[in-house]
């Protein structure tokens, strides 16, 4: 499932995108439906960026915390992936690599129910926890490493922990 249709299900609280984004182009209607901001959210130049709410209440909530931080700063990024229903610790180690570049070695990407976040490889387990409680979906999550997508079923801790060994080696 891709963040779009996990937004406009309902399932994901927010929803980040721009106008280079074909799947958020196509379904712009009905993502300007909902609440949203578009200033002080950019991460390139170049883009009109978009950040969508499911509700008013949680775009007021970012929009506070947004005056706290600096655009584009790994502060900014932790709230960012906060409010886009990330786990806790794949948005903390994603600000960590931003300040630290050797920590991209331990890096790995999680795609599942909408979600697409990075987690740190020892976080992998805890943070895929994160997403299936959150996320009643049934459907594969899919981890990428380097170039490769491995497949794991829900709640297949076994497949993870092979998975952890794959990127260590």
């Amino acid at each position: 499932m891709v963040d779009v249709d996990a937004f406009l299900l309902g399932m994901k609280p927010a929803l980040y995108g721009n106008t280079g984004s074909p799947t958020l182009m196509k379904n712009i209607d009905d993502l300007m439906k909902y609440p949203y901001i578009t200033q002080g959210i950019d991460i390139f130049d170049g883009e009109d960026f978009f950040l969508f709410f499911q509700d008013e209440k949680k775009m007021n909530e970012f929009v506070i915390q947004l005056e706290q931080v600096v655009s584009r700063s790994p502060a900014f990024h932790e709230i960012l992936g906060d409010v886009l229903g990330y786990p806790p610790l794949a948005t903390r180690f994603y600000a960590k690599c931003m300040e630290d570049e050797t920590l991209n070695h331990y890096r790995l990407s999680i795609r599942y129910a909408g979600i697409r976040c990075t987690s740190h490889v020892a976080e992998l387990t805890q943070n895929a926890i994160w997403l299936w409680d959150r996320y009643h979906e049934n459907e594969n999550m899919k981890i990428l490493i380097e170039s490769k997508f491995y497949t794991v079923d829900r709640g297949d801790i076994r497949r993870l922990e092979e998975i952890q060994k794959i990127k260590l080696a």
